[in-house]
């Protein structure tokens, strides 16, 4: 186990005894909310069922055309109604085939958008409604504009229901991930980690004096501070990385395979980003950086989070302002009950 502290100010200001207390009593506080964030986002495992094996499937193929382009998107959900519609004339009207058609249309409204939906619910329809025999002409022409109706009724609610559900993982503030959305993608890289053992870090932040500045310059100057600390983060950190404001004051980082050198180096990049943004706007805060790196993959997400967690309390301990990092070389086990 490696561990080693970067200074970013060479001077310690010694709080009073009361100041230390007041100190100890918040983060008391701040460590209890914390514990109660991994408890509402820990997911119980219930015995496999035959409707958790389908919403499994439907979550890993939605997983999957996430991280594909757009034109590819459509173009598999074409080629889905097409195979959909060959099966569909194959069978002839005695077998029914139309509920196979909600799955293209949901996957590219999810993905793309509801004028995607709209584009694909035509071409289903006109599928569907192109092998129907009707015994009056006004019979065809009504059957027909009630199959567009919900299909574009359908597409227009799938739109709807993706935008909900992005708002529900994103922190309304500074548009980064929140706690939920956060929990969800640690867990999908320990997942990563456990089947390819490659390594990989967090970081937890916590602004320094972020309570006094709000105090002193009021909620606006405070969440002007929190979308700045925000955008920088999020213009620091590449791509594949993943940045979640988890409450108040505090900020996650999930540096997807990095090993200790490569997380040391991106976080000296963030901390200088920072500084100069915060310095900029003379904004008279800091910040507290605790950094855990996993050479074997943490038995829950709550335990990844209290490594680092616990990485940025030592830091506040030696005088805030600083980073502490240190590479976890075993496994963590969850949180202890209380």
């Amino acid at each position: 186990m490696v561990s080693h502290s970067t200074g970013l100010r060479g001077e310690t200001v010694l709080a009073s005894s009361t100041e230390r207390a007041a100190s100890t009593r918040g983060e008391e506080l701040r460590r209890h909310e914390r514990s109660k964030w991994c408890q509402r986002h820990t997911h119980h495992h219930e015995p496999l069922e035959f409707r958790s094996v389908i919403l499994g499937l439907i979550v890993r193929v939605g997983e999957y055309l996430a991280h594909r382009p757009k034109s590819h998107v459509l173009l598999i959900g074409l080629l889905t109604v097409g195979m959909i519609g060959a099966l569909d004339l194959l069978t002839g009207p005695d077998i029914s085939v139309s509920l196979f058609y909600l799955l293209p249309i949901t996957f590219v409204t999810w993905r793309i958008g509801r004028n995607a939906g709209f584009a694909l619910s035509f071409c289903v329809w006109v599928v569907v409604d192109a092998r129907q025999i009707y015994s009056h002409t006004a019979v065809g022409y009504w059957n027909a504009a009630i199959s567009l109706a919900f299909l574009l009724t359908l597409s227009s609610t799938l739109a709807e229901f993706s935008v909900l559900l992005e708002w529900v993982r994103t922190d309304y503030l500074t548009g980064l991930v929140n706690g939920r959305g956060f929990h969800e993608l640690v867990q999908k890289e320990i997942y990563r980690c456990k089947r390819t053992g490659r390594s990989f870090s967090l970081a937890y932040l916590d602004i320094d004096n972020f309570k006094s500045t709000n105090d002193t310059l009021g909620h606006n100057a405070g969440d002007a501070v929190l979308r700045l600390v925000g955008d920088t983060l999020q213009k620091s950190t590449r791509k594949s990385d993943s940045v979640a404001r988890i409450g108040g004051d505090e900020f996650m980082i999930l540096l997807c395979g990095a090993d200790q050198q490569s997380a040391s180096a991106a976080m000296a990049n963030i901390e200088e980003a920072l500084r100069t943004e915060l310095s900029r706007g003379q904004w008279p805060v800091t910040l507290t950086i605790g950094v855990a790196t996993f050479l074997h993959a943490p038995d829950t997400v709550e335990a990844a989070v209290q490594e680092a967690d616990d990485l940025m309390y030592e830091g506040k301990q030696m005088g805030k302002n600083t980073r502490n990092h240190r590479v976890i070389a075993g496994s963590c086990g969850g949180l202890q009950p209380s």
